[in-house]
């Protein structure tokens, strides 16, 4: 974090993370979301697949262990992939 001059606030640098789903369908993030680090991405991919997840059962009955987010930083670069199965557990 740096100073704020002007402010005597911190101020963080924050960067662009795109979050493309790759379910039944596939969504290419176009507009992205500003977050402080890799890992507040990650964090994020992880709820979103949550939310994915618990969507396709809910409206469809299955749940594709499979499917998954691949998380691009500013560069369009691939910085790290959630997989559905990552994120949930399945109990007997």
């Amino acid at each position: 974090m740096k100073p704020n001059r002007s402010s005597g606030f911190l101020t963080i640098a924050m960067s662009r993370y795109y979050f493309n789903v790759y379910n039944d369908e596939i969504t290419l993030d176009e507009e992205g979301a500003e977050l402080a680090d890799t890992s507040m991405a990650m964090r994020r991919a992880a709820d979103e697949a949550r939310n994915f997840a618990a969507e396709s059962v809910k409206a469809r009955g299955h749940l594709v262990l499979h499917h998954k987010i691949e998380v691009e930083d500013e560069a369009r670069n691939t910085i790290g992939v959630v997989y559905f199965r990552d994120v949930v557990a399945i109990e007997a």
